[in-house]
């Protein structure tokens, strides 16, 4: 009767320590969110505002890709594929996106490590958006360039994206 009662506590503390690093995951997962994802409300000219205070640290640089290139991703690969090495290799990719609709601007810091981690395509948007798997570019080539302009988008229905890396 002892052993038995020895292995159900054995039992129970096993599952009440996995229950424990479920919670702490879910706690650390969400706190990881909340650091690289922000959002907040903007107007049109409080979009602008930020999108050209972003936009001015890359000066006169053109964007590495355009709306045009989207409809061109062989294009793409080749305009990557001939840009020398960076100095310094690029450490994470930040995204600025403002929708007219919801009057919202989401900025979004993913670090290449996590990047690696699954497939090494980026897709950024839903349906018929800015889609990098679609354009065929490859993680390992943003990162090769280093801090670069990758984006500047601005779609018909007043959409805006920003990507770069730094």
């Amino acid at each position: 009767m002892a052993k038995a009662r020895t292995w159900i506590l054995i039992i129970l503390a096993s599952i009440g320590t996995i229950v424990l690093a479920l919670f702490v995951m879910a706690g650390v997962s969400t706190y990881w969110v909340m650091q690289h994802i922000k959002t907040q409300p903007a107007t049109a000219t409080s979009a602008v505002k930020t999108f050209e205070q972003q936009r001015a640290q890359f000066g006169a640089e053109q964007a590495l890709l355009t709306l045009d290139d989207v409809e061109n991703p062989s294009a793409i690969v080749k305009k990557i594929d001939r840009l020398p090495a960076g100095a310094t290799p690029a450490t994470n990719m930040e995204i600025l996106v403002w929708s007219p609709d919801s009057e919202r601007t989401v900025r979004i810091s993913l670090p290449f490590w996590l990047l690696k981690l699954g497939r090494r395509k980026i897709d950024i948007g839903g349906a018929n958006a800015f889609d990098f798997d679609r354009l065929r570019i490859d993680v390992n080539q943003l990162e090769r360039i280093g801090p670069k302009l990758i984006a500047d988008l601005e779609r018909p229905g007043g959409e805006r994206v920003l990507v770069w890396t730094r």
